[in-house]
């Protein structure tokens, strides 16, 4: 399963963290001229992150933490973020009913791919 996920890949119901956080630059002088120093926002790196509402490129998401959980924002432009297992939120939030369904399948018919291959073998049999 591919675990970075593109922001079109995000949907309501997913549970993902930031892989890579927004980047603060700050330039300050220095005697060998401006230096730059630049800062990743980490503070939601690993954290369990509940997709509760998006709007793209902009996401509302729940953090839940071992104490609680509070409502934020993320603007997909500025970081990067990746789907988390079930395994993993288990270990880390033990009491976090985790739901285990992701709401985008629901619309599509399990049986939907049957025959597929048989099609593709066909349209290239005289190649």
């Amino acid at each position: 399963m591919k675990r970075k996920l593109e922001m079109d890949e995000v949907r309501v119901g997913m549970y993902i963290t930031v892989l890579k956080g927004k980047m603060d630059q700050r330039v300050y002088p220095s005697p060998d001229g401006p230096q730059v120093q630049k800062k990743e926002r980490d503070h939601y790196n690993g954290k369990v992150l509940e997709v509760i509402s998006l709007d793209l490129p902009y996401i509302v998401v729940k953090c839940h933490e071992p104490k609680g959980a509070r409502n934020d924002s993320l603007d997909l432009r500025c970081t990067e973020v990746m789907h988390l297992t079930p395994e993993y939120i288990g270990a880390l939030i033990p009491d976090l009913k985790y739901n285990g369904k992701d709401s985008f399948w629901e619309d599509i018919p399990d049986d939907i791919l049957n025959g597929t291959d048989i099609d593709i073998q066909e349209i290239f049999k005289d190649l």
